[in-house]
């Protein structure tokens, strides 16, 4: 069963990895998106016709597996279930890497691809674990299913961290209920392939240049869906409430950031827009992305809250109003930095990659100096350094708001006042392009 997962799963995501870039390299890919073949049944060719051959090696391989099963005395239908663990795992890795080959160039493609199938290989939720009830996401999985001896899920004690070991079985924790882990990967694959797969299909017959993964609407709700997973497997009893809802903030913070990356425009699709007559040169499309990133950080954040309220596990460290304000400086921290990346990507050139370099000299350099000066170790120090860098916010607690509410205040105002300036930014950038004897070029190419 091992021999036979790492076939598929590595072989064919490494085969998929490479399906669109070799045929970009030989000049045959822009053939096929100019067939007749409808994108949904291109997708599919590429997905299943690309790894054909890993398949053809696992059925050689099953009549081994299938005998070693038989002289371990393994149960009929955890072997079953084992082979569905593969396969869906291994479709769900093949959609990813096929998105990645459309998407990127072939030696990031290769090399990020590379490097996933190499953390899939020991598990993507080995950091997660810390605060999620959720075991293995990794196919690999399927060779310890394989040997199980009962379906029955075994509730862990509170605070246990081992997974299908120690006698608990293959358990997870959703919502508070302990379901089998076996049913938990069956469906998170699903859906993990049914958004890649989506993914594929928008963009495989489009011009290289009109890349989108997700629309906006789209790429909320995969933020919203891997939120679900979060705060479904989300180890409430193991925080107190003030941690709990952090924690929950800094898992989102990455998760967030590059919702808000997915989202910027270029100049080019500002001037497809502006041709189509779909974009204005006022404040609202100034603010953009901030309708659906705003939406995104606000609910993400504001469920758990709600959340906590519900459950009523409340401690003397929690306060609503503190734990409002939290949302509300990691939503405007984050609008502030995505309205400063789409200033930088809207300048001429497409500053993206620089801007994003400039945020992490900026971190680091400003972490330095605070640490230096010991700001982070007293409660107005750090209320003032969360100006600007406003993480700190995870670290506020009610006591130190008692005493530094005016400072934290002002923190706040701060990140509403820097997003203003790049918005009213990015609407001059906005103002040239939409000039007059711009709009031909874009018209042309949008035709």
């Amino acid at each position: 069963m091992a021999a036979q997962a790492f076939v598929l799963v590595l072989g064919g995501g490494l085969l998929s990895l490479l399906a669109i870039q070799r045929e970009k390299e030989m000049n045959t890919f822009d053939f096929q998106r100019v067939t007749r073949l409808r994108p949904l049944e291109l997708a599919f060719g590429k997905l299943f016709g690309a790894p054909v051959l890993m398949y053809f090696i696992v059925l050689c391989l099953m009549p081994a597996a299938l005998v070693g099963a038989v002289v371990g005395h393994a149960r009929p239908t955890f072997v079953v279930a084992a082979y569905v663990v593969v396969v869906l795992g291994a479709i769900s890795i093949h959609a990813l890497a096929l998105l990645l080959s459309l998407l990127l160039e072939r030696g990031v493609a290769v090399t990020g691809g590379v490097l996933f199938l190499i953390v899939l290989w020991l598990n993507p939720l080995v950091a997660a674990k810390f605060w999620l009830d959720l075991g293995s996401l990794s196919p690999f999985l399927a060779s310890d299913l394989s040997t199980q001896m009962t379906w029955a899920v075994m509730p862990r004690p509170p605070g246990t961290t081992i997974y299908m070991s120690g006698g608990y079985g293959m358990t997870d924790v959703l919502f508070g209920w302990p379901v089998h882990h076996a049913a938990v990967v069956v469906v998170l694959y699903a859906s993990f392939a049914a958004w890649f797969l989506l993914a594929v299909v928008r963009n495989i017959k489009r011009d290289p240049a009109g890349y989108e993964i997700f629309t906006p609407a789209q790429a909320l709700g995969f933020l919203l869906f891997i939120n679900l997973i979060f705060i479904g497997f989300f180890r409430w009893s193991r925080w107190s409430a003030s941690e709990a809802q952090a924690d929950l903030l800094g898992l989102n913070t990455s998760l967030c950031f590059v919702l808000g990356v997915a989202l910027l425009r270029n100049r080019d699709r500002v001037r497809r827009l502006y041709a189509r007559g779909r974009l204005s040169s006022g404040w609202l499309a100034a603010a953009w992305p901030a309708p659906y990133l705003g939406a995104g950080t606000l609910v993400v954040g504001l469920v758990p809250v709600a959340i906590l309220q519900v459950i009523g596990k409340l401690d003397g460290e929690w306060d609503l109003g503190v734990a409002l304000f939290r949302v509300a400086l990691f939503s405007a921290w984050l609008l502030r930095d995505i309205l400063y990346l789409q200033w930088m990507n809207l300048r001429r050139g497409g500053r993206l990659r620089v801007g994003l370099l400039y945020l992490a000299v900026f971190y680091i350099c400003a972490g330095i100096v605070f640490g230096t000066l010991n700001l982070f170790g007293t409660p107005r120090g750090l209320a003032f350094t969360a100006v600007l860098m406003p993480p700190a916010v995870f670290s506020l607690r009610l006591g130190a708001w008692a005493e530094t509410w005016d400072a934290w205040l002002v923190a706040l105002c701060a990140q509403i006042l820097i997003a203003g300036i790049f918005g009213s930014l990015q609407r001059r950038t906005l103002a040239d392009l939409s000039a007059p004897g711009r709009l031909p070029i874009a018209a042309a190419g949008a035709a």
